[in-house]
Parts: structure tokens; sequence; C-alpha cells
């Protein structure tokens, strides 16, 4: 088992670690209250829909059944994402394109589950690929994609509705 679980830590590509790294880092940061530019605050949203878009060209076949799960799960995600932020924690700030916002503790969670999901679909992927393309799994790998994109999308959606809608402080 030891040897099992090494293999699949050993061949994982560096640029995964370093995508792990970087989400804590961004998770941990995001439990403080702070002022973020809207940039960077796209910076999560569009990992993870780069992500998922990589994966349905390259694991999935697009067809209108995928492309209409992976849209719902992303507007699940986003309609949640959209909610999990509360528009009166959010000011816009005196900095370009900046809002002062309040410590968001579902960011970590969400930014670990989705990369533990994405991961161990990928792990599967390199062992067992046809597993992936049963009806089940891949309706799973399909909408998670979209669910957890479609949380970080919601969340900037909210960020930035607030920004537009509002005077500098």
């Amino acid at each position: 088992m030891f040897d099992f679980l090494n293999g699949i830590l050993t061949h994982t590509p560096v640029w995964v670690w370093v995508l792990f790294v970087f989400l804590i880092s961004r998770g941990i940061r995001a439990r403080k209250p702070a002022t973020v530019t809207l940039e960077k605050l796209a910076i999560v949203p569009a990992i993870f829909l780069v992500w998922d878009i990589y994966d349905l060209v390259i694991y999935r076949q697009i067809t209108v059944t995928t492309l209409a799960l992976w849209v719902a799960g992303i507007l699940a995600g986003a309609a949640l994402g959209y909610v999990l932020i509360r528009s009166t924690a959010i000011a816009r700030a005196a900095a370009p394109r900046s809002i002062s916002r309040a410590a968001d503790y579902t960011a970590l969670p969400f930014m670990m589950l989705a990369f533990l999901v994405k991961y161990v679909l990928g792990v599967m992927s390199a062992i067992s690929p046809q597993t992936l393309q049963q009806p089940a799994m891949s309706a799973f790998a399909i909408a998670s994609g979209g669910v957890f994109a479609g949380v970080f999308i919601g969340k900037f959606i909210r960020y930035t509705s607030v920004f537009l809608a509002r005077v500098p402080a």
C-alpha cells in the first residue's frame, strides 16, 4: 500500500504541487479581511475554470449532454458561491479596481475540496481511464468540476457586482 501511495505522489507533476501550495496560501489569506484588486480575485475562478475546460477537452467527448451537465454544474456552483458572500461584507475600496472584503472562511475548504476531487479524478484517470468513462463517473466528474468552478465564479460575480454598484469609500 505504501508503494502504491508513494507511486501516486511521486508521479504527480510538479505543477500540481505548486498549484496546491498556491491554493492553500490563497485560502489562508482569504480568512482575513483585506482590500483586494478585482484582478487578484479573478485568479482562483480562472484557475478552476481553465482546469475544468482542459479536463473536458482532454478527457470527455464534447456533446450537448456533456455541455448541458457542465453548464448546470457551473450555474449551481455560481448560485452557491454568490450567496456565500454577503454583499454587506463588501465595500468598494479607494484603491483602483479594489474591494474591501470581510474574512471568507469558505474559500480554503472549497479550494481544498475542489483540489482533492480533481486530484483523485486525475489519479483515477491515470490508473484506470475506463473507470472515468463509465456514465455515472463521467457525469460526476463533469458536474463536480462545473460546480467547483462555479462556486468561485459566483463569488467573483458577487464581488464585482458590489464593486460596480458602489461608489468609492
